[in-house]
C-alpha cells in the first residue's frame, strides 16, 4: 500500500491526485497518515493510533445541496 502524509483542510478534506476525500471531522487542521492502493481508492483509509478511518471520495453536487446554518443575519 502506499503511504502519505497530507495535513487536513478546514473543510475536513484531503487531496490526493488532485481529487478530494471526505474524512472524519476529529482530523481537521491535523496531519494524517494515509494508506491507498491506487488502483482501489475505495479503500483507503487514514491510520492513525494503531486504528483505521475510513475516508470517501468528495460528492461535490451532494456538497453542493446541503444546508449550512447562517448564523449572520443582515438587517437593514
Amino acid at each position: 500500500m502506499n503511504r502519505i502524509t497530507r495535513k487536513v483542510n478546514n473543510d475536513a478534506t484531503v487531496s490526493i491526485d488532485r481529487t478530494y476525500f471526505d474524512v472524519p471531522l476529529q482530523f481537521i487542521k491535523q496531519k494524517v497518515e494515509i494508506r491507498y492502493l491506487p488502483d482501489n481508492m475505495d479503500e483507503a483509509y487514514i491510520f492513525y493510533e494503531n486504528e483505521k478511518y475510513p475516508i470517501k471520495k468528495t460528492n461535490k453536487v451532494e456538497n453542493g445541496k446541503s444546508k449550512r446554518k447562517n448564523t449572520f443575519s443582515i438587517n437593514y
